[in-house]
């Protein structure tokens, strides 16, 4: 087993800078920065690298402690006191420009009381006020107080340095690499959230009957048959009507790289809904469009009855080209329903998404087809000459022709059908690159 790399927690009250901070520190998972309070409510993650070394950092929600606070607020001071709780170093962020504050005053006292090794961080000391609070900062008690610019990369190269030197010397393993990854998406509350925390075995996720719960598509990984997967969680994308402030641009935006960024999609719909709505269609074919495995989940099999299921067979006939191709379980995330049967399913479609076709079978199986059913283009017939495997994740077959300008979409079309007919590829795209046969 590889260890976890040392965590890096950075904590503070709303709207200091965390999260641009993170952004700043991390080179490929980006944290939403828009000035509003408590825009980052899940916490999300990285692996970052500095003079050979490397840490785990975390941006955590801002944590208030007020009293009578709504349920979801709670639920993020509860996952971030978790998250410190667990941390090898805090960086305790204040904005340096406006100085101490009551909740800053609260949340040192709590942090203290960690007796974590923490770095103390003023931030926004671009701010020509910063310097007016200096003393402030400096008796909240910390041993090492920085003055950093998150938003302009001031002492940021110090900060790091200070980190690396207050973790342990002993580097920790590497850990391992997901050998691929999986994205849940869907629409907001269908339970990604709650599928999100069975798959991972832990309260990943926040869970509440509100839309927009989660705003930052957030990854963990799992271990499968030895095998290691990460699984992002994603904001619920709504219909472009619906997406009209910057955080819900930002969800969308999010969702959709995760997707580009995946293997194999998850997408979640509620089973209640009888069809899958014009959005879902849209997720599902831009995931084929950016050739992602798909499997389709119908979540709340226990609120799923005969006349619903009637009605879903009816109205997705229309579709059916498209559903054809997908693979399709029912579960419920409430009761548990089939739930166990995701991850082996989610391991078989990437087998199949990995699979090798030998260049004489899948020359003589489309070849054969060919022959049994000619097309044509503008009366000449459409030849293969030979067909060869040249790429897989998703499969790539290269078809060598007569004339490739003949050979479109619904030719195309044509030749993936016949080798589903033969493979099983359900929930796997095929790809096609056709080439000119030249004889001498």
């Amino acid at each position: 087993m590889t260890k976890q790399n040392f965590k890096v927690v950075i904590v503070g009250r709303t709207n200091v800078g965390k999260s641009t901070l993170f952004n700043r520190l991390s080179t490929s998972v980006k944290s939403m920065t828009l000035d509003y309070e408590g825009v980052t409510r899940d916490f999300i993650s990285d692996t970052v690298d500095w003079k050979g070394r490397h840490f785990e950092l975390i941006d955590t929600g801002g944590i208030d402690f007020k009293k009578g606070l709504e349920f979801l607020v709670e639920v993020v001071r509860e996952r971030a006191i978790k998250v410190l709780k667990e941390a090898d170093l805090v960086l305790f962020v204040c904005d340096g420009a406006i100085g101490v504050t009551a909740e800053d005053q609260t949340l040192a006292r709590f942090v203290h009381k960690l007796d974590k090794p923490t770095l103390m961080l003023m931030n926004k000391v671009d701010s020509k006020h910063t310097q007016d609070h200096v003393d402030e900062f400096y008796r909240l008690g910390f041993k090492e107080t920085l003055a950093i610019s998150a938003e302009h990369g001031i002492g940021i190269a110090e900060l790091l340095d200070a980190i690396l030197e207050a973790l342990p010397q002993q580097l920790p393993e590497v850990p391992e690499e997901p050998l691929y990854k999986v994205v849940l998406i869907g629409k907001p509350n269908v339970g990604k959230s709650s599928l999100m925390n069975i798959l991972v075995g832990k309260d990943r996720s926040l869970v509440a009957d509100i839309a927009g719960t989660t705003r930052e598509a957030i990854s963990d990984k799992v271990l499968f048959h030895k095998e290691t997967i990460q699984v992002t969680d994603t904001a619920g994308v709504r219909r472009k009507s619906s997406v009209d402030d910057g955080i819900e641009q930002l969800m969308v935006k999010s969702s959709l790289t995760a997707i580009k960024e995946s293997d194999i999609v998850l997408l979640l719909i509620d089973g209640q809904e009888a069809q899958l709505s014009q959005q879902e269609l849209k997720l599902l074919a831009y995931a084929y469009d950016e050739n992602k495995s798909v499997i389709l989940l119908r979540n709340k099999e226990d609120l799923i009855d005969g006349d619903i299921e009637a009605q879903w067979k009816f109205d997705t006939s229309s579709y059916e080209y498209l559903l054809k191709k997908v693979e399709i379980l029912t579960i419920s995330c409430k009761t548990g329903y089939n739930v166990g049967k995701i991850l082996p399913l989610i391991k078989e479609v990437w087998d199949r998404f990995g699979m090798h076709f030998t260049t004489t079978d899948v020359t003589v199986i489309l070849k054969e087809a060919l022959d049994r059913t000619p097309l044509y283009h503008n009366q000449q017939r459409l030849k293969l000459f030979s067909a060869k495997q040249i790429g897989t994740k998703p499969p790539l077959i290269r078809l060598n022709v007569n004339e490739p300008l003949w050979f479109g979409p619904s030719q195309k079309s044509f030749f993936e059908n016949v080798l589903r007919k033969h493979y099983n590829l359900k929930g796997v795209p095929v790809v096609f690159a056709v080439r000119k046969m030249f004889f001498d």
